[in-house]
């Protein structure tokens, strides 16, 4: 999908992309028609159908320094040419496929969590999942409620935290509506425990003690001991992403729910055979295997200045400026980049957004062609930041999407959302390389 938009300024027109590598709603299932809804209020309230071109593949990106542009190659050969990129891709990208031998012989249905066939009726159905992390945490109780048998080939066990999601009646929301400040108060009050939540540098022993004794409570839900057992972390509180979910527990009291845990030999033609060469078959195959979260951005061929590509310059591992600029790569700025992720994304992903809104309004503003990070500020930034994360002793544990293949830490941001967002709203024009003018 592209968004695409123009503001008129003095001089011309200042044209922005933002680009996203993959169909919309490619998770397991599609958002409630509610949230639908909403959105499309959002896009109709905002005007905003306009700038939209839906089923847009990006292919590449490639900057100009002579006309100081981006050309922007679609996949169906169509090349656009805009001043200003946001890639918005975030971390969840390229499906992460599992290796495992046979994937081609399986004469069922089998495909990953992260491009659902829609159509699927899994009625009936005999389903394998391989997986037991943040997807099959939100699958698994949904499709237990449709298959005939699901099984669930957990190679570690991750913590689960019970969740506080109530769901409101027509009246509370009503009354709500009603006391807009008090659901303010209530809102700053959500925000500042998630806030507490996520300062990671700052976290107690005794506070993730706390946390890991909410997740055993929680684990609680399931009667049967062996498989609560294999189903307990043995790793610190922290050290994977931590879950949220009431229902994914209960869903191993069903009789047709079933934990595996001997590992996966290989894949035939009618199902999966485990470590112990016992072979399980299914009708439908699962891989809740996840992304390749490490490359962001680089998910699209991205050609910055001089030649210098985005993919070559992160082989050591993904950074950024504050996640959102890279040095060599001017007028790039990213949505949900390296070391990002933290908190409520959404409000991280506010704070992006008005940080790129401000500093487009400055370049539109003094007549700047183009800005770039200073290397030596990107540089600073990241030490100082993989200092920190140094700090968090759980995330040193590999067994987890934080890393890429060289250890970096490449997606955690260690402080909370507020810290990010005061250094998103200080401004720090003198950061960055510039040149005024419209270049030719």
């Amino acid at each position: 999908m592209i968004v695409e938009f123009r503001i008129r300024s003095n001089r011309r027109l200042r044209n922005s992309v933002r680009a996203s590598s993959s169909p919309c709603w490619s998770r397991a299932y599609s958002p409630q028609p509610e949230i639908l809804t909403y959105m499309d209020g959002v896009a109709d309230r905002h005007d905003l159908r306009r700038h939209i071109r839906c089923n847009s593949k990006v292919a590449a990106a490639r900057w100009n320094d002579e006309c100081g542009l981006w050309h922007i190659e679609l996949a169906t050969g169509e090349v656009l040419d805009f001043e200003v990129v946001v890639a918005a891709q975030g971390m969840f990208n390229d499906l992460n496929w599992p290796a495992i031998e046979g994937m081609d012989s399986f004469k069922g249905t089998l495909f990953h969590s992260g491009d659902w066939p829609h159509d699927l009726d899994l009625n009936g159905k005999r389903v394998g999942i391989i997986g037991s992390a943040a997807s099959a945490v939100q699958m698994v109780p949904e499709i237990a409620k449709e298959a005939d048998r699901v099984d669930v080939f957990q190679r570690s066990p991750n913590w689960v935290l019970p969740k506080d999601d109530p769901i409101f009646t027509e009246e509370e929301k009503a009354a709500r509506e009603g006391r807009p400040l008090e659901t303010r108060e209530m809102r700053l009050k959500l925000y500042r425990e998630m806030d507490g939540f996520c300062s990671w540098t700052e976290l107690s022993e005794e506070t993730r003690e706390e946390f890991r004794q909410l997740c055993l409570q929680n684990l609680e839900a399931v009667q049967d001991p062996e498989t609560r057992a294999k189903l307990t972390p043995d790793v610190p509180w922290g050290a994977t992403r931590p879950l949220f979910s009431n229902d994914f527990y209960p869903a191993f009291n069903r009789n047709n729910v079933g934990l595996l845990t001997d590992g996966i030999s290989k894949i035939t033609s009618n199902g999966i055979v485990d470590g112990n060469g016992v072979e399980h078959e299914y009708d439908v195959i699962i891989c809740a295997t996840g992304y390749k979260t490490d490359r962001y951005a680089s998910a699209i061929s991205i050609i910055g200045r001089g030649g210098h590509d985005l993919g070559e310059a992160w082989k050591e591992g993904a950074t950024a400026y504050l996640g959102i600029t890279t040095a060599n790569f001017p007028n790039l700025f990213m949505i949900y980049g390296p070391n990002t992720n933290n908190g409520s994304i959404l409000f991280m992903l506010e704070c992006q957004a008005a940080y790129i809104a401000r500093h487009v309004q400055w370049m539109d503003a003094n007549d700047i062609s183009w800005i770039e990070v200073k290397p030596e500020v990107e540089d600073r930034y990241n030490e100082e930041l993989q200092a920190a994360i140094d700090q968090v002793g759980a995330w040193k544990s590999r067994d987890n999407y934080y890393h890429a293949a060289s250890g970096r830490n490449v997606t955690q941001y260690p402080f909370n959302m507020t810290v990010y967002r005061e250094l998103t709203m200080t401004p720090d024009w003198d950061n960055f390389r510039f040149q005024y003018g419209v270049a030719l």
